[in-house]
């Protein structure tokens, strides 16, 4: 089985074909540190990381980059306001944004800084400049977009139609050869609330596009296979990106574009305006990320997803269905008799099912990523569990569903809290042996008023200590 994937370069289904011997190299646009994630950021994230997550499923190794965003008007804005530093509220907003990625079970292997490739952006914007690319304007530095001929592939666009830059980024149109050209460097006095760097051009900063180029290149070089972000970005950020590495490289730099939809709130389109903004933070905290994961999963990443108390509350039930079963799985097979059950017709029934309901998750994921019809699989094969264990239920075939379960839950990242409830309860398994190891040699010798002293320290704690023939035995 294949896996297709939209492009949204060629608007699409493409197989996706990595370089042998290589790992898949995939750059995810990340935020701009002046405020707290929100729900929109979130799903975008969650998404691309259920992708890594399949990936790895599938055997591949994956280079993940997710950058911050540091040098930025929005940051500078908050900070003028504030009577902070740009540097205060970047620094805070970087560890809040982090933060907010591990609980979500979101990883990357890098998460490189804009003010920490300065120097690399301005060689680059030289290139650009050498190869006919860029031109300086009074201290500015603009990319001229009809040197190049691609210019507008990527969001299908005229340039007669296109708008200008985002409005953080809107230069003095006098300053330009054509109103659709964007900026690299912008000329700037430094203040208090507004960094500056030394350039060719003069004092200034670089502009928002080239940040992403310039790390993606540094840190991934000039062929990668996935890049990502919301559907926000095709244009003009995206398509500005393509425009300064290839203006450069000179050939195809990334090999899938894929964009998600945006979030809406009960509805309505989430804005500052409106007052309607979620954050990632707060539905974390009420829902947590198993059911959170759950209901970005819910929606296809390239259609708009609609946020709603509603929504969360069944996933969390969902989520909770889940746990309960893979927590009832392995109560089952704890107490099953260890001696191997031969399996009836009836097994292997169960049995086929559910390797059916695994090989139909798959091919809904190998589908672009079909997260929603990839769920209804998991929760058939959640309530086919729950068939199994109302029948006489035998080992093999509950070790089978467990970890099929836990596999396909991994994929979705759900179950994290379970690993880390498991990895403490295996801990406090090898600390009792160990404490009441030393109990039994205390016992041996003899020594019993130690031993039942332990033994006491033990019971208070809540674990019930039962001395047998073959040693003790606990429970909590």
């Amino acid at each position: 089985m294949s896996l297709n994937i939209y492009n949204s370069f060629t608007n699409e289904m493409e197989e996706f074909k990595p370089r042998k011997d290589a790992p898949v190299k995939m750059y995810v646009c990340g935020q701009t540190v002046y405020d707290y994630m929100h729900v929109g950021h979130a799903r975008t994230y969650t998404f691309f990381d259920i992708l890594k997550r399949y990936l790895e499923f599938l055997g591949h190794s994956v280079m993940v980059v997710i950058n911050i965003t540091d040098v930025n008007d929005k940051i500078n804005d908050r900070a003028e306001k504030e009577n902070r530093s740009p540097w205060e509220v970047a620094e805070e907003f970087s560890i809040v944004n982090l933060e907010d990625f591990d609980s979500l079970g979101i990883e990357a292997d890098a998460y490189p800084r804009a003010s920490e490739y300065i120097e690399e952006i301005i060689d680059h914007i030289e290139k650009l400049e050498e190869e006919g690319f860029a031109y300086e304007a009074k201290g500015d530095v603009f990319f001229d977009v009809r040197k190049f001929d691609k210019y507008g592939e990527l969001s299908n666009q005229r340039l007669e139609d296109m708008r200008t830059e985002r409005e953080d980024e809107v230069i003095s149109t006098d300053k330009k050869r054509n109103p659709e050209d964007f900026v690299l460097w912008r000329a700037r006095e430094g203040s208090s609330h507004s960094p500056v760097w030394s350039s060719p051009w003069g004092e200034g900063v670089p502009g928002w596009h080239i940040e992403c180029s310039v790390m993606a290149l540094s840190l991934l070089g000039d062929r990668i296979d996935i890049h990502g972000g919301g559907s926000d970005l095709l244009f003009p950020h995206h398509e500005n990106e393509i425009a300064q590495v290839e203006g450069v490289t000179g050939d195809k730099w990334v090999d899938f574009w894929m964009h998600t939809g945006m979030v809406h709130i009960e509805g309505e389109k989430m804005s500052k305006s409106l007052g309607n903004i979620v954050s990632a933070r707060e539905v974390l905290e009420e829902y947590g990320p198993g059911a959170i994961r759950l209901m970005m999963a819910g929606s296809h990443y390239r259609e708009p997803m609609d946020f709603s108390r509603a929504r969360a509350e069944e996933a969390l039930k969902n989520y909770q269905k889940l746990k309960n079963t893979v927590k009832g799985l392995k109560a089952e097979i704890k107490t099953s008799n260890t001696i191997p059950d031969k399996l009836g017709e009836e097994d292997l029934d169960f049995l086929e099912t559910l390797f059916e309901l695994r090989t139909k998750f798959i091919e809904a994921m190998n589908d672009d990523f079909n997260t929603p019809q990839a769920l209804k699989y998991f929760y058939e094969i959640e309530s086919l569990s729950n068939s199994y264990l109302s029948k006489d239920p035998k080992k093999p075939v509950m070790k089978r569903f467990l970890r099929i379960m836990l596999e396909l839950g991994s994929i979705i990242g759900i179950f994290e809290e379970e690993k880390i409830e498991e990895g403490e309860s295996r801990k406090v398994d090898s600390l009792l042996r160990k404490i009441l190891g030393l109990r039994e040699e205390l016992r041996k010798e003899e020594k019993y008023e130690i031993a039942d002293s332990i033994r006491d320290k033990i019971e208070e704690a809540g674990i019930e200590v039962e001395d047998s023939d073959r040693g003790p035995r606990w429970k909590i």
